[in-house]
């Protein structure tokens, strides 16, 4: 017991030197831990998944509930407004594109399930903000290309969650009409935003009068969680109404409301910034245990499904590439465009809805955790790689 809390200490000061590492040198964190997962797990077996037991999984449902908040607050309309007009086309074809390829990977060369096949086209067609944004950073990309960059990957982690959601729905459900699916997922997903909506409506309403008893620096993440328990009590999604909760409280779009003539008068209470400090510390930690899980949980008994998901990797970002230095080229700058096409890496999002639909019983659904695992490792190792010999390559003085 005392090696083992003498490993926890030790983990969190190395995750904040990773972290460090990663700002300085662009060397990913996350992929750090998932090593030492990986020496601790695959490689010298002094632990495995099962060792964890239900605290695994409580991790990652309490891990998915603090993403979702975080991306729903880091959805800012006004830098959505400005640049929609960039970010939205590479975000659909990089979406699209990448959905495509993995669903057809999945269905015809490893035989998955049609469901099982969706779920893992949309579980790899996310990029991680908190990946891919530090990373670019490190690498010299503009200002410009960082907010094309944000609304770009905030939209890809989103959609993804809303996707393979519709879809555990779907295999809940039991019925594969299309029409039935649509309708149940849609009205099922339409729900549960509004009571996040509510929520952070009624929390800004609240909280100042929380703020008057001692210690509730907490309280906000303590709402957090009753607002997904009720609406899964409810029997819609939690997680969408995290994110919209999350999304609520920093943009306080009411007056859309209003305008429809009810009034509901915006309230002039905001999160603070310690509390946002707060909520950063605690996702840092809940990441870092996840990705440390995560490298504890891969597998590398299947070398066709290695060199599939590095396969599915490489050409997802060649594409990228080539999309972005067509559409960003002209304005940008080579070197900017080049390094948005290369920003591919999966992270805690992907990580989380690979393990959703094993959670639902869906058939498929340990392949599609697997295999997804794989991709995000490959995509991590290969932006890092692609990044930095751009960043190389267009720093080269011209012969």
């Amino acid at each position: 017991m005392s090696i083992t809390i003498l490993f926890v200490g030790l983990l969190f000061f190395a995750a904040h030197a990773f972290a460090l590492l990663f700002e300085k040198k662009a060397i990913p964190d996350v992929f750090l831990l998932m090593v030492i997962g990986i020496l601790a797990g695959p490689v010298f077996h002094l632990t495995k998944p099962e060792d964890f037991g239900m605290w695994g999984d409580i991790v990652s449902s309490i891990t998915l509930v603090a993403i979702l908040f975080e991306g729903g607050m880091a959805l800012e309309i006004k830098s959505i407004r400005e640049t929609a007009g960039g970010a939205l086309p590479i975000f659909l074809a990089t979406f699209l594109g990448t959905g495509a390829l993995a669903f057809a990977s999945a269905f015809f060369a490893f035989h998955l399930p049609l469901l099982a096949s969706l779920a893992f086209g949309g579980s790899v067609a996310s990029i991680s903000p908190a990946v891919a944004l530090p990373m670019a950073k490190g690498f010299g990309l503009s200002k410009r290309g960082m907010d094309i960059l944000t609304v770009d990957t905030a939209l890809t982690d989103v959609l993804s969650i809303i996707f393979v959601f519709s879809i555990v729905l779907a295999s809940k459900g039991g019925d594969l009409n299309a029409g039935h699916i649509v309708g149940s997922t849609l009205s099922a997903l339409t729900f549960a935003a509004i009571i996040g909506f509510s929520a952070s409506f009624i929390w800004l309403r609240v909280i100042e009068f929380v703020r008057k008893f001692p210690n509730t620096m907490l309280s906000t993440f303590a709402f957090l969680f009753v607002v997904y328990g009720l609406t899964e009590f409810l029997g819609y999604s939690g997680a969408i109404a995290s994110l919209f909760f999350g999304f609520g409280l920093v943009n306080k779009p009411f007056g859309l409301i209003e305008r429809l003539g009810i009034p509901l008068g915006t309230p002039d209470t905001n999160i603070t910034a310690g509390e946002k400090s707060l909520f950063g510390e605690i996702i840092f930690v809940l990441r870092t245990f996840f990705f440390l899980y995560l490298g504890i949980s891969l597998r590398f008994d299947n070398w066709y499904g290695l060199l599939a998901g590095a396969g599915l990797s490489v050409v997802v970002i060649a594409g990228r590439i080539w999309f972005a230095r067509r559409s960003f080229a002209a304005t940008e700058g080579k070197k900017n465009a080049a390094i948005i096409g290369a920003m591919i890496p999966k992270g805690l999002a992907t990580a989380v809805l690979a393990a959703l639909p094993l959670g639902a019983g869906m058939a498929g659904g340990a392949e599609v955790r697997d295999l997804s695992y794989q991709v995000i490792l490959s995509s991590i190792v290969l932006t890092s790689v692609v990044a930095f010999a751009i960043r190389r390559f267009e720093a080269r003085p011209a012969s």
